[in-house]
């Protein structure tokens, strides 16, 4: 831009040369012509002055002829010397009007001229006979010859003043030529000069524009590749309305044709094409930057659409496809939703478990009080029953929750469908057809193969209900490839390998908000009373906790197809693991029980004693590893998975091991958390009974586990059973009365005399006071003085003191130098556990 300027600067004066050197070539041409024009009139001046003098002597010659020969031939000459002579002094007069001395000059020759021509005339007159030499004749000869010498004397300096008007004329032509020349020159050098800067400014600013037309280009080339490289639509028009910035993206989101693809494209043509296709405009408002925003859907696109002007005139439009970001909303929406209500149904299955296994295990020791009584043992084998249904009814929630323990295998889904056919036909009826498809070459999938046809037989009996005038149901497994491209529209999946299975029928279809809603727990279509609603929210837990993905796709009218993707697997495939069957056998061993809650506890406690087990209790770890700590073999850890308490349940059979090599570990939850299920598969090392469990699938599970670890160990001794000792007079501490008078009225019925105190500073005195006090029987967390607290001081006091624990708490009461001075009762407990741990 500066060059340009010193351009056209250096054109101001360049244009002032040219001026001054026209103006200069003009005036000095015109001077030249005029001094031009002086030299020749003086040439003409002169020549006038010579013409006199020709014709005054013509005249003179043709008057000698006549006197000499006196023929008349000879006066035309002279008459025409005359007339001639008139002529040229007129005309010489008339040209040196502007010289006076030439005036003054050509009034004498016009008077000599006179006096010439009247001496001939008279020498004429006075000749009357050829070459007569008369002294008239001579004298006016005589004459007449010096007025011709005069006139040649007048002529003479007539030309003589012409020759030095012609000297300096020329001399001043001359000068006019050379300043004429000068000036030309110094004009052409200035304006060589004022060129040769005018180009090199010019090269200068063809070579600044030249790199200013490549930085522009190389500018425009960066815009137009970021433009294409950003993901959103932007185009940009001038105020004129022409198209002039765009990108690909701008045309494939908004769906102009390509016709329109180039710049000075019009406005009004991009209007009239949205004139003629319909566009659903979804959201209407301000944008951002003042700007107008519009969410519109066209061509099954939805789009984000921002105008806002630009400040040196026209506008841009922005195009953001948000099909794919609604959709990921949507599904994240969707997957907090279902996880939120995982979360939810997990916590119920777990409780729900633990209440189904109290009622379970109490109604199996009611049937054994109930002998003859077939009346009440039928309503509560009918509550048994209903224990059992309640129990699948929290599996189902489980496996939505995605909290069931599933023991996965290298399976052929392919061969479990093939077996799974009879049972299927006879399941859906006479009136469903139903087709297997089974591709070649199948893979292997890892996935539990119980759940696996619990899935395959729920889906079935749905697409059953969905044909209730009958139809056909195909079954079609193959190898399947979720890619990129599917798994960017599904934020759950992962591209790769998976084994399809597919669940097609004839039936009725889905609307498109039941397929938004199937997987809830409890949602379903069907009529009340014929459906729980857990059915496909079962599946969908136990496809999505064995790593794969499920999907609806259904048309009214047209049927449904439910496909379940499962991860593949390169394992070979897998046998099923051990049924346990057989007869119901306990056993002597010891069997610690650690669970928190107490009537789950009680149950389980009361269930080893019926089979024959000696049978230690804790409600937490940290009272489990102090009895283990205590020196007392432990043959089996039974232990809840989800405990409250520092120390978890992997930590505590870690330590437990520690201290007793030997000892074996059997979970149980109906809630496993992540404890000893890491995605989606039971450790190797766990072995778990799931709650709610019979005391028949205990008895079972124990035996299993003993009797292989006798087998290993080829014959171990067994591990010797405690003593008995002496009664005493037993102290019951607790700060809740109605616990306390139940626990006395136990003590008493077992036969020991009892004292009881409801804080630690009570019990102190009744110590102090009796001597006959010999076991303290007290709860840990009591008000003010803790339990830990009374135990240590009671011990200092009564170092003989035995000191039985019926609560769990944070701390170790057995450390130091107590360690081993009391046994563990777990609340809530009954008057058999109470006895065996006063007579321990």
């Amino acid at each position: 831009m500066l060059a340009n300027r010193w351009v056209l600067l250096a054109a101001i004066p360049l244009f002032l040369a040219l001026v001054a050197e026209s103006f200069l070539s003009v005036r000095f041409a015109m001077d030249e012509r005029e001094q031009q024009a002086w030299v020749i009139h003086t040439y003409q001046v002169i020549d006038r002055l010579q013409g006199v003098l020709n014709d005054v002597q013509e005249a003179e010659t043709g008057q000698r002829g006549f006197i000499i020969t006196r023929q008349d031939r000879f006066l035309q000459p002279y008459r025409d010397g005359i007339g001639k002579a008139q002529g040229d002094l007129k005309e010489f007069r008339h040209m040196t009007a502007d010289n006076p001395s030439q005036q003054a000059r050509a009034r004498m020759l016009d008077a000599l001229v006179r006096d010439r021509f009247k001496a001939l005339d008279a020498t004429l007159a006075s000749t009357t006979e050829p070459s007569a030499a008369t002294p008239q004749t001579l004298a006016a000869m005589d004459q007449g010859k010096r007025k011709m010498d005069a006139l040649r004397v007048a002529l003479a300096r007539g030309m003589a003043e012409e020759d030095r008007l012609l000297r300096e004329r020329s001399a001043e032509r001359h000068r006019v030529e050379r300043n004429e020349v000068v000036a030309t020159s110094l004009a052409a050098v200035v304006a060589l000069f004022v060129i040769l800067g005018t180009a090199l400014l010019l090269v200068r600013s063809n070579v600044n524009l030249a790199r200013s037309e490549q930085k522009l280009a190389n500018e425009s080339a960066i815009l137009q590749t970021t433009l294409d490289t950003i993901r959103d639509g932007i185009a940009m028009f001038a105020s004129d309305g022409e198209l002039c910035v765009f990108n690909e993206s701008f045309f494939k989101f908004a769906g102009f044709p390509d016709a329109l693809a180039h710049k000075g494209a019009s406005r009004s043509e991009f209007e009239a094409f949205d004139k003629s296709r319909a566009i659903e405009v979804l959201a209407d408002g301000q944008g951002r930057n003042d700007g107008a925003y519009r969410r519109v859907s066209v061509a099954g696109r939805e789009l984000d659409v921002y105008r806002a002007s630009v400040p040196t005139g026209g506008f841009i439009i922005v195009c953001m496809d948000v099909t794919a970001r609604l959709l990921a909303e949507q599904t994240a929406r969707q997957v907090q939703k279902m996880e939120a209500i995982g979360h939810l149904t997990g916590g119920v299955a777990h409780d729900f478990n633990n209440l189904l296994q109290i009622i379970g295990a109490n109604l199996e020791r009611t049937v054994a009080d109930l002998k003859g009584d077939t009346g009440s043992l039928e309503r509560v084998q009918n509550a048994i029953d209903a224990v059992a249904r309640g129990a699948r009814l929290t599996g189902q929630l489980l496996a939505f929750a995605r909290r069931q323990a599933l023991d996965p295998r290298s399976t052929n889904v392919g061969r479990v469908i093939q077996d799974m056919t009879d049972l299927l036909r006879r399941t859906l009826g006479e009136r469903v057809e139903v087709e297997c498809i089974i591709a070649g070459g199948l893979w292997n999938t890892f996935v539990d193969p119980g759940q696996i046809e619990s899935a395959i037989l729920n889906l079935a009996i749905n697409a059953r209900d969905a044909m209730p005038d009958g139809g056909k149901l195909t079954l079609e497994v193959a190898n399947a490839f979720l890619d990129d491209a599917y798994a960017a529209q599904h934020s759950e999946v992962t591209s790769g390998q998976y084994v399809m299975v597919g669940i097609s029928d004839t039936g009725e279809g889905m609307a498109p908000d039941v397929i938004a809603r199937a997987f809830e727990p409890f949602f379903t279509t069907k009529p009340e009373g014929r459906g729980t609603g857990l059915g496909l929210s079962q599946v969908y837990g136990f496809v999505k906790q064995s790593g794969g993905h499920i999907k609806i796709y259904s048309e009214m009218v047209q049927g449904t197809t439910v496909k379940l993707y499962l991860p593949r697997t390169r394992k070979p495939q897998e046998g099923t693991g051990p049924v346990l069957t057989g007869p119901v056998e306990g056993g002597s061993e010891r069997i610690l029980v650690v669970e928190d809650d107490a009537q789950v506890r009680a149950a389980a406690v009361d269930s080893l004693i019926e089979l024959g087990y000696s049978v230690l209790k804790a409600e937490n770890a940290e009272q489990a590893l102090a009895i283990l700590g205590s020196g007392v073999l432990v043959d089996v850890l039974f232990t809840d998975v989800v405990m409250p308490g520092p120390i978890k349940t992997r930590d505590l059979a870690r330590r437990a091991q520690e201290m007793q090599p030997g000892i074996l570990v059997l979970y149980t939850s109906g809630y496993t958390q992540n404890a000893i299920v890491h995605n989606g598969k039971l450790d190797e090392d766990a072995v778990l009974l799931s709650k709610p469990y019979r005391r028949e699938e205990l008895a079972r599970k124990l035996r299993m586990m003993l009797d292989g670890r006798r087998n290993a160990a080829s014959g171990a001794a067994a591990v010797p059973a405690p003593a008995v000792k002496d009664k005493a007079k037993v102290l019951v501490v607790e700060d809740i009365a109605l616990i306390r008078m139940t626990t006395v009225e136990m003590v008493e019925e077992i036969g020991f005399a009892v004292a009881e105190a409801g804080a630690g500073p009570e019990a102190l005195s009744l110590l102090e006071n009796d001597p006959a006090i010999g076991v303290l029987l007290t709860d840990l967390g009591l008000p003010g003085m803790s339990g830990r607290e009374l135990v240590e001081k009671a011990l200092q006091m009564r170092p003989d003191l035995k000191v039985v624990v019926v609560s769990g708490y944070a701390s170790e009461p057995d450390s130091g130098k107590f360690a081993g001075r009391f046994a563990h009762l777990m609340k809530p407990f009954d008057i058999e556990q109470l006895r065996r741990v006063l007579e321990a």
